[in-house]
């Protein structure tokens, strides 16, 4: 794995090498560059991570190389050093762009979670950017996998909405594709070249929920040794997507409420307030009416995240959408894998039509992934397939009584799918076995085999 870079720059040559040292110790591949000039130039070369420069250095000083750095790259990742008295400048260096700033002289093992946090960020910022690349072909609405009628009623109403600046709520079951619909209104919008950021509250502390929320400053609780950025800021002319929002405790829904009427933010132990700029998209799996009636979600605050309100059907009643999302899974798993798989054979497509999804496209695509995997042959068959779904299904396709061994049961699903796959087969080519058994890649004679088992008569269907 490639080490992540790090480009130190300080006018103060102990300082330089003591940063190299110990960032080196802690894995990083560090460059240095001994004034602004040389930064600069150090910065086009080699491309960095993550900039550290001191604030205070001769002809061109920190600030001038942070600003010159941000307006070569809006995305670049910047801490800055400052000494004590000068937490002013370092004040202006976070308004001009910077991520954080720390001031000398400092604990190393303090340092070090700065900087990990801003590589985080950084990471972040690449999956946006690798995000903004892939607008051509995941993201543009003519490609979203789903021709059915409940499904393009929600393209279209995303469509209609993605370019304004109205806070959205992205309502449905887990594992229906909430956060990549808030992609893809994001990716659709005209704030598509800023961050989309996103953050799940289920299951965080009220406390860390607070603090990614809207930052904190040194000292603002236990833990807190230096400043941090909060995501909601981290997102400023972007989008900001709030997933679980049923989640949020009651009372950061206060505070939430006043940043969406204030438009500004407050960091935890700061009383200095910073105007910020996002679209908000919300989603939960929760009924927000029952609770609201429950006393656990705030009515004004339904409102204002509710200016339009998406709802993503299930996949069980996506029914026409089912072949075509479980044949894309199987195109980019075997093409990932570099497996044969190409097909699907109709009992096992059958299995996946009948099967209620109760994990929606998400457990799709898992089974997808499976199945490929599982696979040896270029057709997904049906025991590549979990069992659980054979034996859900079976009640959907088959009587099956319960008191038959599990062997038995499952033997009577396969051969009702036997005889519905000759059916329909023979339907689509007027009765004609050879032409069946070719376009389908099987063995005629294992059809002809399955022909005579179940005694269909063949000039039935001419």
């Amino acid at each position: 794995m490639q080490k992540e870079k790090i480009l130190v720059i300080d006018d103060e040559p102990d300082m330089l090498r003591g940063c190299q040292k110990f960032l080196e110790a802690a894995g990083y591949a560090v460059v240095i560059a001994e004034s602004g000039e040389d930064g600069l130039e150090l910065f086009e070369t080699e491309n960095p991570d993550l900039t550290i420069v001191d604030l205070k250095m001769p002809k061109i000083d920190g600030m001038a190389v942070l600003q010159s750095i941000m307006a070569r790259d809006q995305e670049a990742i910047v801490i800055v050093f400052t000494g004590y008295g000068t937490i002013e400048s370092a004040v202006k260096a976070i308004r001009a762009g910077a991520f954080d700033f720390v001031q000398k002289p400092f604990e190393t093992d303090a340092f070090l979670i700065v900087i990990e946090r801003a590589l985080k960020l950084r990471r972040v910022k690449m999956e946006n950017r690798a995000l903004k690349q892939m607008l051509d072909t995941r993201f543009r609405f003519e490609n979203i996998i789903g021709n059915s009628e409940a499904i393009t009623q929600v393209f279209d109403l995303i469509r209609k909405i993605s370019n304004t600046s109205a806070n959205i709520l992205i309502t449905g079951e887990s594992g229906t594709g909430k956060e990549l619909v808030a992609q893809c209104i994001h990716a659709n919008s005209n704030r598509s070249h800023k961050p989309f950021v996103p953050l799940n509250c289920g299951g965080l502390p009220e406390n860390l929920v607070e603090s990614e929320l809207f930052g904190h400053t040194k000292g603002a609780f236990t833990d807190a040794k230096q400043n941090r950025v909060g995501l909601i800021e981290h997102a400023r002319g972007g989008t900001f997507f709030l997933d679980e929002i049923g989640e949020l405790p009651m009372p950061l829904q206060v505070k939430f409420l006043r940043v969406l009427e204030d438009h500004k933010i407050r960091r935890l132990g700061s009383n200095e307030e910073i105007e910020i700029d996002i679209r908000l998209i919300s989603a939960t799996n929760q009924h927000i009416e029952a609770l609201i009636k429950e006393g656990k979600f705030r009515e004004d605050l339904f409102y204002r995240i509710n200016t339009f309100e998406i709802h993503l059907p299930p996949l069980r009643e996506r029914q026409g959408d089912i072949q075509l999302l479980a044949h894309h899974f199987l195109n980019y798993f075997a093409e990932t894998s570099e497996k044969a798989a190409q097909g699907i054979s109709t009992e096992a497509m059958d299995v996946l039509c009948e099967y209620n999804w109760p994990g929606n496209v998400r457990e799709l695509m898992h089974v997808m992934e499976r199945a490929v995997a599982l696979s040896d042959a270029d057709t997904i068959k049906l025991e590549d397939l979990p069992e659980n779904l054979v034996t859900q299904t079976a009640d959907n396709i088959v009587s099956v009584q319960t008191d038959l061994p599990f062997q038995e049961a499952k033997d009577a699903v396969i051969e009702k799918f036997e005889q519905t796959f000759i059916d329909r087969l023979l339907k689509a080519h007027n009765g004609n076995v050879s032409r069946a058994a070719r376009q389908n890649g099987m063995n005629r004679h294992r059809l002809q085999r399955l022909i005579s088992k179940y005694a269909i008569d063949v000039s039935t269907y001419r």
